[in-house]
């Protein structure tokens, strides 16, 4: 029965490639539950044809979207989370210019 499906899939274009481009770095991405990646560098997977969840997360805000995918397709879904702030880079304060700094 796996055969009969699977020759059923290749037979009609074999599956959909979604690549998945998130902002920012640090973003999780899931598709259909599963963690597939982060906004680090864009992420490609291969699904099968049909209806697909995608959800990103990122310090408490979440953002849910479906796709349908056909057979052989090949699509591109693109998602930014604005409004937050990148983490410092640094441990030192920042002190304004013409200030000094605490001791």
């Amino acid at each position: 029965m796996v055969t009969l499906a699977l020759a059923a899939l290749l037979a009609a274009g074999g599956p959909a490639q979604l690549t998945l481009e998130v902002k920012p770095d640090a973003a999780v991405v899931k598709v259909d539950g599963k963690k597939v990646g982060t906004g680090a560098k864009p992420i490609t997977v291969k699904l099968a044809p049909g209806k697909h969840a995608i959800r990103c997360e990122l310090k408490g805000d979440a953002t849910n979207d479906e796709i349908v995918l056909k057979a052989g397709e090949k699509k591109i879904w693109k998602w930014e989370f604005t409004g937050h702030e990148p983490t410092p880079s640094t441990t030192e304060p920042i002190v304004p210019q013409g200030e000094e700094a605490p001791k």
